[in-house]
């Protein structure tokens, strides 16, 4: 069988057109489709309905199609190992990370990376956690930096670190001056919350019901960025729950101000996560290594 043929099958799948398949494989239609006709003879079964206007897989094509892009990724996956080992190719490391790390932690990570191999090229894309996990499930990125839950049993997670998620006032605020408050104050002030999807919110909103009998928050404002939160509060709009990594600098310039909780701490991990591959590239190991130990050093006293 010709590893060809699976590729231009899982383009018909995600194009829902073999002509549409043809043009980004720079293939006539008339081959993709005798292609198709090898491939399928291959299994012994149909693989796609070829109906008017769109191709779609047969239930034989749904289940081969995430083999055959498995079987794709390790092959490529194979090829960069090999490369890597001969240092015919230049180490290139993509990266994905949730707000909190991504913007806070990444810079500082991949410029020492860089410094340590100047022969790697690291990118690095910056989401939630739920649409990075997804990101990594589909191999478009080979490593995830997160925080929050991580459902999947087809990911492989490691603890780094434990964060903090601490309460943020403008210098100003009435609660500035406090050594401590209760929980339940907090309905008394304006609430500046992440999106309803955020890690950071969801995991505030979860201790604050579970650990304070029920207590439940109604958002002020919502905002869809760790930096955006820090200027609504920073402009004396109302408090925030934020990373004690993502608030260090402000805390320390008298920009902002932690109010400790008479009896509560709300913490969680940050995760490395990673999809196991029959062929993983070394750089990845490499950069987990360096980031945990980065997070260590830069974690707030």
């Amino acid at each position: 069988m010709n590893l060809r043929w699976l590729e231009l099958f899982c383009l018909i799948v995600e194009e829902g057109s073999i002509s549409a398949a043809g043009r980004s494989a720079y293939i006539s239609q008339p081959s993709v489709t005798k292609y198709m006709h090898y491939l399928e003879e291959h299994y012994g079964a149909m693989l796609l309905h070829r109906g008017s206007g769109k191709v779609t897989p047969t239930e034989a094509g749904r289940v081969l199609y995430p083999h055959a892009k498995a079987i794709i990724q390790d092959y490529q996956n194979s090829l960069e190992s090999v490369a890597f080992t001969d240092h015919k190719t230049k180490r290139d490391l993509k990266v994905g990370a949730s707000f909190t790390l991504g913007e806070y932690m990444m810079p500082t990570v991949v410029a020492a990376f860089n410094q340590i191999h100047d022969d790697s090229d690291v990118q690095v894309t910056i989401q939630n956690t739920r649409t990075i996990l997804k990101m990594l499930e589909d191999q478009q990125i080979d490593l995830a930096f997160v925080e929050g839950e991580i459902h999947t049993d087809s990911l492989r997670k490691q603890a780094m670190i434990e964060d903090k998620v601490i309460l943020v006032v403008n210098p100003t605020h009435p609660w500035s001056k406090r050594t401590h408050i209760l929980p339940q104050e907090l309905r008394e002030e304006r609430y500046i919350a992440r999106e309803p999807k955020s890690s950071t919110r969801i995991i505030v909103e979860k201790h604050l019901m579970v650990k304070q009998a029920g207590l439940k928050l109604e958002p002020h404002l919502q905002l869809n960025t760790t930096q955006a939160v820090k200027s609504a509060v920073q402009s004396g709009l109302g408090y925030g729950f934020l990373s004690h990594y993502a608030v260090q600098q402000e805390i320390q310039n008298g920009l902002l101000v932690h109010v400790p909780f008479a009896n509560l701490s709300i913490t969680r991990p940050f995760w490395s996560v990673v999809k196991p591959l029959r062929f993983e590239k070394p750089i990845v190991e490499t950069f987990q290594q360096l980031t945990q130990q980065l997070l260590k050093e830069l974690e707030p006293t």
